[in-house]
């Protein structure tokens, strides 16, 4: 790792800021990269301590890690889906690569719960019969799987996914400092 001066580090700032400006004037994909990044962390914190609380049986604690956890991640998607219709190009594919609805439809069901269970039923989810009991509004935690379910859908919430979501997330911001590398050159400068 190269370690940089106070001087160098401002240099860079700057080529970046002004490299992200050359690709989106609006300022639209430097705010999605910046969010996306502080996101990213945010995701991985709410989904590590979710675990810790289902591992100790801490359920109530649990769910709403998890609400807070896929928060942040339909954060990400949404400022991810901002940059890459700006971008366009790879950028555009790899997130266009992906459906995140039924994650979205799982953080929509902890943000509107009082709605599906005591307001106008139109997202209530569909009833499930288990156990020959029939239930409109059903959450939990499926340890077998380690699935989050809701309604008559499951989404997959385990360590794998986050993993596998938040390479995903890596490999965007990989794609937007492509597109920002050529655009940071000033005059004179060799390509790194």
């Amino acid at each position: 790792m190269i370690i940089k001066s106070g001087e160098e580090a401002r240099k860079d700032l700057l080529r970046r800021f002004a490299a992200l400006q050359a690709i989106d004037p609006s300022g639209a994909v430097a705010d999605a990269s910046r969010w996306v990044a502080r996101y990213r962390g945010a995701t991985e914190q709410r989904h590590a301590a979710f675990m810790s609380h289902w591992r100790a049986g801490e359920h109530d604690a649990a769910l709403v890690e998890l609400h807070f956890c896929l928060t942040a991640a339909c954060r990400i998607v949404a400022f991810m889906k901002v940059a890459a219709d700006r971008m366009g190009g790879e950028a555009k594919s790899h997130v266009d690569s992906r459906d995140f609805s039924l994650m979205k439809d799982a953080r929509n069901h902890f943000e509107h719960i009082e709605d599906r269970l005591y307001g106008s039923e139109k997202n209530r989810p569909l009833a499930i019969t288990e156990s020959g009991v029939t239930r409109t509004v059903h959450l939990g935690l499926r340890g077998s799987d380690q699935h989050f379910t809701f309604g008559d859908k499951a989404l997959d919430v385990s360590p794998a996914f986050v993993t596998e979501f938040l390479s995903f997330v890596d490999r965007f911001l990989e794609l937007v400092d492509a597109a920002v590398e050529p655009a940071a050159l000033f005059p004179g400068d060799a390509p790194s």
